[in-house]
């Protein structure tokens, strides 16, 4: 009778400790709780560009699933993977270690899109004739982790299947999800079809020695590109890296030998690591923007669009490659994209001996310099700039610290913005440096401030550097030759080229000459205008020494090149028979949605603080409340009916 009697208390107490327990879950945060969120999830940014697992290359094996490739077929010991047809196939989340040889076919992954995969590679040579030796078709993310001490060789051939084709695969490595390389051993990847690595989500490599050979892009990501730790060295006809949207160098040894760009993204930020590039083309080039030039389309014009080799263009030829090209194209419109290029630390070196209408960094936004050593040699000849930032889109160009010493010619050149930080010198020298010739600054006393061996000729030189003061004498020595220059403007140029005679100083103020009146395109200039409205002719640099392939600068310390070398002899292929594996489950995504605040009116200020305007509230957490309600006015009906009974 007590029970029938306060039945109705009863419910709505319970019925409003469930609103009060549906409140604070709301407000969570706010009050202390910790949030668990995946790190590696979709759509989670990890502050630093790496996550926990990214990092993780010594991951424990003791449960993971074996796989050993035997030529055309493989014996499996676990579960979530299986051989077909001279193919592994792996279908669950979890742990796979995969050793030995497989002679046509592919690691081909096909899990739930909320699994994440572990591949640990102890010693492989995978080929694929028609297709990526290693194929992310479905997952969350893909970790491939080169096991300590062993060397691993990745090859595909030079056509792919139409299947392939169709899914857009385009790289001896291709991924749909994405994909982290970490571990400390070996990968050689040599990709007769289009790119080394093409990812189709972001890539990190966070570890490793890897060496890419490829007819196109080393490294092609349209997500972000993040990497540190890794040793990578290579060998494109056209970009070293390429991102789509960003990439970020933390740390390791890059050196991008024979390519077209070096490293091409509508943001480059480099935090450090020693890069060195051989381009014909820019070395970096941040190519997002727009400019009168064509910069940020894909495929041609000047000013940062992304071109290829005329070796690559003719390769490029066939019907299957142009509606690829086509596709990617249209996938990278970034013409109203913030860009740019911010360099704080490590040690940058870009080498261009051959460049017409080349720069050294490119940037169709800014170009900021906090940090780091940089040296850019390009010959004196065309219309080569050694620095060439947005200022037409009003983009800055800016330096805050580190040291730059950059070569190329004066047609073009441009220099640091005014709002620098850090006194810089564009020293212009129309007779010409000869290549090999010695540049060094020195300051009152005779002290070497900077010193650089030019490997190329040049006309055109940035240099700054931290001891670099107003109110400061220096000296700049060229060979032979030596002017004293007082610095009493943080930027400004100097030399014969820009005032009519050696020893002058003609002050820019920042930013660049005169782009304007030459006609033809940036590859036809026989002059320049600075800012007093002179033309100055170019020099003839037609006699102008320059290296050769055999005077090439040395690599930085410690740095090797081993090219992986796939087996000599592979067995044909004499079928397979179907092993079944055990399917597992993927692990689900986690990260709470967010609250959207936009709409929060401007009344909602007089309210109690920790109060919340329903339109700041996302429709998972309406939905939450609304719950509340409905069980709320259902526990009061509960209640009354009970009561009447």
């Amino acid at each position: 009778m007590t029970t029938h009697r306060h039945i109705d208390i009863i419910c709505i107490i319970v019925t409003l400790i469930a609103l009060a327990v549906t409140v604070i879950f709301i407000n969570s945060e706010k009050l202390g709780v910790t949030k668990i969120v995946d790190e590696d999830a979709e759509g989670y940014e990890a502050e630093s560009g790496f996550t926990a697992n990214d990092m993780d290359g010594d991951w424990d094996t003791s449960s993971a699933t074996v796989i050993t490739l035997e030529g055309d077929s493989a014996s499996i010991s676990g579960k979530g993977a299986y051989e077909y047809a001279g193919s592994i196939y792996i279908t669950g989340a979890g742990y796979y270690v995969v050793s030995g040889e497989l002679t046509d076919g592919s690691i081909y992954v096909d899990a739930y899109d909320s699994s994440k995969v572990w591949i640990m590679l102890s010693g492989v040579d995978i080929y694929c004739s028609d297709s990526a030796a290693i194929y992310v078709k479905k997952a969350d993310k893909v970790f491939l982790t080169l096991a300590d001490g062993t060397v691993n060789n990745i090859e595909s051939g030079e056509t792919y299947s139409e299947e392939a084709l169709s899914d857009k695969a385009g790289g001896a490595i291709y991924t749909h999800d994405d994909l982290t390389i970490n571990g400390a051993g070996e990968l050689n990847i040599t990709a007769a079809y289009k790119h080394g690595i093409d990812a189709n989500d972001a890539l990190v490599i966070a570890g490793g020695t890897i060496t890419i050979t490829a007819p196109q892009d080393g490294l092609h990501v349209n997500d972000e590109l993040n990497i540190r730790e890794a040793v990578l060295n290579i060998y494109a006809d056209d970009d070293g890296m390429h991102s789509d949207t960003s990439i970020l160098i933390v740390s390791g040894t890059i050196l991008i030998d024979g390519c077209y760009e070096g490293i091409e993204a509508i943001t480059i930020d480099v935090q450090g690591g020693d890069i060195t590039i051989y381009p014909t083309d820019d070395g970096f080039n941040a190519n997002g923007g727009s400019s009168g030039f064509g910069g940020g389309m894909p495929g041609g014009g000047f000013g940062g669009g992304h071109s290829m080799s005329d070796d690559s263009r003719d390769a490029s030829a066939d019907t299957e490659t142009a509606a690829y090209d086509t596709v990617k194209a249209a996938e990278t419109d970034d013409t109203d994209s913030e860009t740019w290029i911010h360099i704080s630390g490590g040690n940058i070196y870009i080498y261009n001996e051959s460049g017409n209408d080349a720069d050294g960094l490119d940037s169709n936004g800014d170009l900021i310099i906090t940090g780091g050593t940089i040296r850019v040699s390009l010959v004196g000849t065309g219309s080569n700039s050694a620095i060439d930032y947005g200022s037409e889109n009003g983009g800055v160009c800016e330096i805050s610290g580190g040291s730059i010493i950059a070569c190329g010619g004066y047609g073009m050149a441009e220099a640091f913005d005014s709002t620098s930080e850090q006194c810089a010198i564009l020293y212009i020298y129309s007779d010409g440096a000869e290549a090999g010739s010695e540049l060094n600054l020195l300051n009152e006393d005779g002290d070497v401030l900077l010193s650089w061996e030019v490997p190329y000729s040049y006309t055109a030189v940035n240099i700054s550097c931290p001891e670099l003061e107003l109110g400061g004498s220096y000296t700049i020595v060229i060979g032979d030759k030596e002017e004293t220059i007082d610095i009493t403007e943080t930027s400004a140029s100097y030399g014969d080229a820009v005032s009519g005679g050696f020893g002058g100083n003609h002050n820019m103020g920042g930013g660049m000459m005169d782009r304007g009146g030459f006609g033809g395109g940036r590859g036809g200039h026989r002059g320049m205008q600075s800012r007093d409205g002179d033309t100055v002719d170019m020099p003839d640099m037609t006699g102008m020494p320059q290296m050769s392939d055999g005077d090439r600068p040395e690599l930085p310390e410690g740095l090797e090149i081993t090219p992986g070398a796939m087996p000599e002899e592979m067995p044909d292929m004499s079928g397979a028979d179907m092993e079944s594996g055990m399917m597992q489950g993927g692990d689900m995504r986690g990260g709470p949605d967010g609250m959207n605040t936009d709409n929060a009116e401007a009344s909602a200020e007089t309210e109690i603080s920790s109060a919340k305007n329903i339109s700041e509230f996302d429709d998972k957490t309406i939905g939450m409340l609304a719950a509340s309600v409905v069980v709320l006015l259902a526990g009061l009906g509960f209640a009354i009916l009970f009561r009447r009974s």
